[in-house]
């Protein structure tokens, strides 16, 4: 309530406010939606708008719509299901994205601009990608906090509608409509499945849900639509093997190695990275001819294996599917840690490259590890590529946890 006698405040009138519980629900339209406006404006200077409509002819009542996206981890306005979706807070990962919009609707009279009532409401929409298909989905919901103003139709009679575009390379495969009463009492769900069509080797997609309010006792019966939509995002059939798939390509994805898992090999990268400083930013290539050289530059045909019983297996880092990879480096080092104080060794065996100093950092490394861990690493690492969809000339971050 703070907030919204603040708003009011601005235009110089108090308003009495009507709160009323909110009570989710999910249902079909139960009004037909009326083409929004294409030409109605909305301007900070309410008394110059209500001008505007007055010389055209216009008086009465009249609305202005006032939003702003919500900043991640900014405090949650409202309550119920519409903030809830996103748990309070927009967010992006590589295959989803939640965007939160509150907004205000303010009444005004034609010509003098004076406020009379207003919605302050909230818009949240989910949209979840699918890394192995070309369809993802966008959940929509609309809630109304609070209605401030008098018992007139201009207020009380104030509809709200929602409806799917495609924005860029889709199509709409299924999706519910939302028509309804704009007022609290009850939240408007909606959920649209877009579907990208084939388009090359990689291609932008963007779909989207536009939403505007109508009431027949206004000037103009309808508003501006906006439209709610997260970022673009990149479909791709650039995966030999697999299917296609969509992510967010704007987020950096993170390849975690597991040290339960396989002990010698994130151990490897460990030093590697925190006591040698290799970075931990790759680049994936897709070039075979480039993924053969960074190996046979690491791991030279005939390289020397340890004399320890077990089956061993050469692991390099920065990988060798990576434009940082051996090839691409100026040296190599075979990491020896010896701490005199506690008699801890480790011994990458890389014999036939030389054990640098510590502040000699950067280049490439080798370790001689286990062949089931080295081939369950790469697994994982495969399954990350696939599954973040990292492509050739995607940067990605590798951590040990």
């Amino acid at each position: 309530m703070a907030r919204w006698k603040a708003g009011i405040a601005s235009v110089g009138l108090c308003l009495s406010t009507l709160l009323v519980p909110v009570t989710p629900v999910q249902a079909e339209p139960d009004k037909p939606a009326p083409e929004p406006a294409v030409t109605q404006e909305c301007g900070a200077d309410l008394k110059e708008h209500a001008a505007t409509l007055a010389a055209a002819g216009k008086s009465g009542t009249a609305t202005c719509v006032r939003k702003q996206a919500r900043k991640a981890g900014a405090a949650r306005t409202g309550v119920g299901i519409a903030a809830d979706i996103c748990g309070g807070s927009p967010t992006l990962t590589r295959t989803a994205a939640c965007v939160i919009e509150d907004g205000l609707l303010l009444i005004f009279t034609v010509p003098n601009g004076v406020v009379i009532g207003s919605i302050q409401f909230t818009v949240s929409s989910l949209t979840t990608l699918d890394y192995s298909s070309l369809s993802w989905s966008q959940s929509w919901h609309y809630q109304a906090n609070s209605v401030a103003g008098p018992a007139i139709p201009a207020v009380l009679d104030t509809f709200v509608y929602a409806e799917p575009e495609c924005l860029a390379n889709c199509t709409v495969s299924s999706s519910g409509l939302v028509g309804g009463s704009a007022l609290p009492g009850r939240v408007h769900s909606a959920t649209t499945y877009f579907t990208s069509p084939l388009s090359g080797y990689r291609w932008d997609a963007h779909g989207g849900v536009r939403y505007w309010f109508a009431n027949s006792a206004w000037v103009n019966p309808t508003t501006n639509p906006s439209i709610t939509t997260p970022a673009v995002h990149r479909c791709d059939d650039a995966l030999t093997g697999y299917p296609k798939g969509c992510v967010y390509d704007s987020v950096r994805p993170v390849h975690d190695v597991l040290s339960y898992r396989y002990p010698s090999y994130a151990r490897h990268l460990q030093l590697a990275i925190n006591h040698f400083k290799m970075t931990d930013l790759l680049t994936r290539t897709q070039n075979e001819s480039l993924i053969d050289n960074n190996y046979k530059t690491a791991c030279p045909p005939g390289h020397p294996k340890p004399t320890a019983p077990g089956v061993w297996s050469c692991d390099e880092y920065p990988y060798k599917s990576t434009y940082n990879g051996a090839y691409s480096q100026p040296y190599g080092r075979n990491i020896f840690i010896f701490n005199w104080n506690t008699g801890y060794e480790f011994n990458c065996g890389a014999s036939w490259l030389p054990v640098r100093s510590a502040g000699d950092s950067g280049g490439y490394s080798v370790c001689m590890i286990p062949l089931a861990e080295n081939t369950l690493g790469g697994s994982d690492l495969g399954a990350f590529y696939y599954k973040s969809r990292v492509l050739d000339g995607d940067q990605f971050q590798v951590r040990v946890i």
